[in-house]
C-alpha cells in the first residue's frame, strides 16, 4: 500500500493534468467560435460586394452591347476588361437607383400614413384605400400577363411597363388584403405566410431586374444616337496606308489620295476625315462624319502597317 502522501501527490498529478486538459478544450472550442464569426462576418461582406459587382458587370455589358451593336460593331470584337465594364456599368446603375430610392421613401411615407388611418379609426377611409390597393394591383398584373403572353404588346409599349407591372401588381394586392383586415397582434408568421412573403419579394426582385435590364438597353441606344449626332466633335483620323481602304463611294467628309513615293516608307494612299469611335483590342473603329444609312465602321489594326495622325474635332 503506498503512502498517503504519494497517494496525494498522485491525485493532484491527475487534476492538474485534467484542468490543463479542459483549459486546452476550451481554447480549441473558442478559436472555432472566433474562426466561425470570422468566416460569417467576411460572408456578410463579401456576399454583397459579390451581388453588386456581378451586376455592375452585366448591366454595364447590356449597355455597351446595345450602345456598339447600333454602329454594327459586336461587342466580343472591342475585347473590353472586366475593369471598363465595371465602370460603365456604374454609369448605367445610378438613375435606377436613385429612382428605386426615391420610391422606397414614397412607399414607406404611404405606409405611415396608412396606419394613421387605422389608429383614427377612419374605417370608411381605410376600406376605400385598400380596395383602390386591390384594384390597382389586379390591373397592374393582369397587364403583366398580357405582356408576357403576347411579345407584341410589349414590343410596343413604353419600356419596361410590363417589368414594373409584373414586380408591383401582386404585392400592391397583397399590401391592400393587409389595409383591409388592419394590423394583427404579433405573432410568428406560419410556413405558408413565410412562403407567399418570399414570393412575393422574388416577384418584386424579379421585376426590378427586368426594368433595370431593360433601362440599361435603352440607356446604351441613347448614348449610341447621342454620339452619332456629334461624331464631328470626335478626333479626326488622318490614316497612311499601303493600299486604299475599300469604302463606299462619296462617303461625306472622307477622301482618300495617293502620296508622294518616297523612298524608304511603304505608305502610299492617304486617307482623312473619319473619326475615332473607340480604340480597343490593337485597332482603331473609325466611322464617318455623318452617321446615315449605308454608313459602316471601318476598323483598321493599330500598327506598323498603318501610320496615324489625330486632328482635334470641331469642339475639342
Amino acid at each position: 500500500m503506498a503512502p498517503t502522501g504519494q497517494q496525494d501527490d498522485d491525485h493532484q498529478h491527475r487534476r492538474h493534468n485534467h484542468d490543463d486538459y479542459d483549459d486546452v478544450v476550451v481554447m480549441a472550442k473558442s478559436s472555432e467560435v472566433g474562426l466561425l464569426d470570422r468566416v460569417q462576418s467576411f460572408a456578410a461582406i463579401a456576399a454583397p460586394t459579390t451581388l453588386a459587382t456581378a451586376l455592375l458587370f452585366y448591366f454595364g455589358y447590356v449597355a455597351t452591347l446595345t450602345r456598339y451593336r447600333y454602329f454594327g460593331v459586336d461587342l466580343g470584337a472591342l475585347d473590353l476588361s472586366t475593369a471598363e465594364l465595371l465602370l460603365l456599368g456604374t454609369e448605367v446603375i445610378f438613375p435606377p437607383l436613385a429612382t428605386l430610392l426615391l420610391l422606397v421613401m414614397a412607399g414607406l411615407l404611404a405606409h405611415r400614413a396608412v396606419r394613421a388611418l387605422h389608429r383614427s379609426r377612419h374605417k370608411r377611409v381605410t376600406k376605400v384605400v385598400a380596395v383602390v390597393l386591390m384594384v390597382s394591383g389586379a390591373v397592374a398584373f393582369g397587364r403583366a400577363v398580357v405582356g408576357v403572353l403576347f411579345l407584341s404588346v410589349s414590343r410596343h409599349e413604353t419600356p419596361g411597363l410590363t417589368a414594373v407591372c409584373l414586380g408591383l401588381g401582386l404585392p400592391l394586392i397583397a399590401y391592400g388584403l393587409w389595409v383591409y383586415r388592419g394590423p394583427t397582434p404579433a405573432r410568428r408568421r406560419s410556413p405558408s405566410e413565410a412562403l407567399l412573403l418570399t414570393a412575393l419579394t422574388g416577384m418584386v426582385v424579379l421585376g426590378l431586374f427586368w426594368a433595370t435590364n431593360i433601362f440599361a438597353g435603352g440607356y446604351g441606344r441613347g448614348r449610341a444616337v447621342e454620339e452619332a449626332g456629334e461624331l464631328h466633335n470626335r478626333p479626326v483620323v488622318l490614316l497612311d496606308l499601303t493600299q486604299p481602304l475599300y469604302l463606299p463611294d462619296n462617303v461625306p467628309g472622307v477622301h482618300q489620295f495617293a502620296l508622294p513615293a518616297e523612298q524608304g516608307h511603304p505608305f502610299r494612299v492617304r486617307c482623312q476625315g473619319l473619326r475615332l469611335l473607340t480604340e480597343a483590342g490593337g485597332r482603331l473603329f473609325l466611322v464617318p462624319e455623318r452617321w446615315e444609312g449605308g454608313a459602316r465602321t471601318v476598323v483598321v489594326p493599330y500598327d506598323s502597317e498603318v501610320r496615324v495622325q489625330f486632328l482635334p474635332g470641331a469642339n475639342p
